[in-house]
């Protein structure tokens, strides 16, 4: 019978790493910026036309960018020290930030700035996920990767839970000068790591012949595609790693129209009651997995993951329908319906770690050598491929329709995925 060391002693010991501890922290000011920096558009965003399509919009330019660049950022990245392209990404995100400030209410523009700024997070990802199995064992991966999907999604609830109060309490000058403050503490942390080695310069591509890179490096993305899309248990695991970031970020969008027209609560109190409770959720989800997951198979915690996300979202659309026909609104919401849709969310975001840490382990084991960068590239380009479409059709849905059929019918998709996974003993 295999053993496990306690995961709280792995853990410990692989943050005595100082090098690994930079990474970490580097990720989470990284990602505190991003989040902050997202939902505090869609705020302002869903304040100034009063759309969900609007909201949309910004999601899809954000998503834009995965489908035109995340495959080819992965083949980028495998060529260059990651620690440099870490640097570079959270630099100019900085500058980008200060930027949008300036330019807040104008969707357009901030549709714009918002493209330029995905553009660069395409080679964001791709550079920091790799770099996680370079700085510890193999025994460890597992461990690693659950204490960032703890400090990613703990990032993403400050992010989410800050963003609403600091935007009505300090305004947004405070708001957006803490997110550029957050990137820079990011670079900060990325330059106490060491050089890759084996890595290519930017002054050493630019000595070269550009068109023969050009052409190897699309040679390269068509093998980085053929490698993942060949591999069941790769394709398995993007597959399921690009549906828990189309849940979270369709919810995203429609978190402002739902606390709005449903809940009936300031537009900017979404992140308290709608995203802030899913991150809560999936961070006990990561803990759990992270200390006693292992007990358990993949398939069985992956699979109870994808249906009790999807129970869970049609049971969220179904208790907004009730609270419509039983009141006019006012009572019932204030008493039930805001703990109960709290705790709702913070359940998907406990059934959506189930599935995310398992995933995420899989594709770093599975995926060799220079192949990582270029499968997190394919992550990336799914996300921003597959998450469009929810993203668009559910904004005008809600605005058509109502927020609870949407959220209803991507409930029923993830459980019918879910049925045909267990009906084909999918691993």
């Amino acid at each position: 019978m295999q053993t496990h060391p306690p995961p709280r002693a792995v853990i410990i010991q692989i943050l005595k790493s100082g090098s690994f501890r930079y990474l970490w922290f580097g990720q989470i000011f990284s990602q505190l910026a991003v989040n902050m920096m997202l939902f505090t558009l869609a705020l302002i965003i869903y304040q100034t036309t009063g759309s969900n399509a609007a909201v949309s919009g910004l999601f899809l330019s954000y998503g834009v960018p995965a489908v035109l660049f995340g495959l080819l950022a992965g083949v980028v990245v495998d060529r260059f020290d990651k620690r440099m392209v870490l640097i570079v990404c959270d630099a100019s995100r900085a500058m980008l930030v200060l930027l949008l400030f300036f330019v807040l209410h104008n969707p357009f523009f901030v549709y714009g700035i918002v493209f330029i700024y995905a553009m660069i997070t395409q080679f964001y990802v791709p550079a920091m996920a790799p770099t996680i199995p370079r700085l510890v064992k193999p025994d460890q991966i597992v461990s690693a990767n659950s204490l960032f999907s703890f400090t990613y999604y703990s990032s993403l609830a400050l992010g989410f839970i800050l963003a609403g109060p600091m935007l009505r309490f300090a305004g947004p000058s405070i708001t957006f000068g803490t997110i550029f403050l957050s990137f820079v503490a990011g670079v900060l942390c990325i330059l106490r790591l060491s050089p890759q080695p084996g890595t290519h310069t930017l002054t050493m591509v630019l000595q070269k012949d550009i068109f023969r890179i050009l052409r190897q490096m699309f040679s390269d993305l068509g093998a980085g595609i053929h490698y993942g899309t060949s591999s069941p248990v790769l394709f398995d695991a993007i597959l399921l790693l690009t549906g828990t970031q189309v849940v979270l970020v369709v919810l995203g969008s429609l978190g402002p129209g739902f606390a709005d027209r449903v809940l009936e609560i300031d537009v900017r109190d979404a992140s308290l009651y709608i995203t802030a409770p899913v991150v809560l959720g999936i961070i006990g989800g990561a803990l759990w997995v992270g200390n006693r997951g292992y007990r358990f198979s993949s398939a069985l915690l992956i699979n109870t993951g994808v249906l009790s996300v999807g129970a869970i979202l049609m049971t969220i659309s179904v208790v907004v329908r009730l609270s419509r026909l039983m009141t006019n609104g006012g009572i019932f919401t204030n008493i039930f319906m805001l703990p109960l849709v709290f705790t709702l969310f913070i359940l998907l975001g406990i059934a959506n770690s189930l599935l995310d840490v398992r995933a995420n382990s899989t594709l770093q084991k599975e995926a060799k050598g220079s192949m990582r960068g270029r499968v997190y590239g394919m992550l990336t380009a799914a996300v921003g491929g597959i998450g469009m479409l929810p993203v668009v059709v559910g904004g005008l849905l809600a605005d058509l329709i109502g927020v609870g059929k949407v959220i209803f019918a991507l409930g029923a998709i993830i459980t019918a995925y879910g049925l045909i996974r267990i009906r084909y003993n999918k691993a």
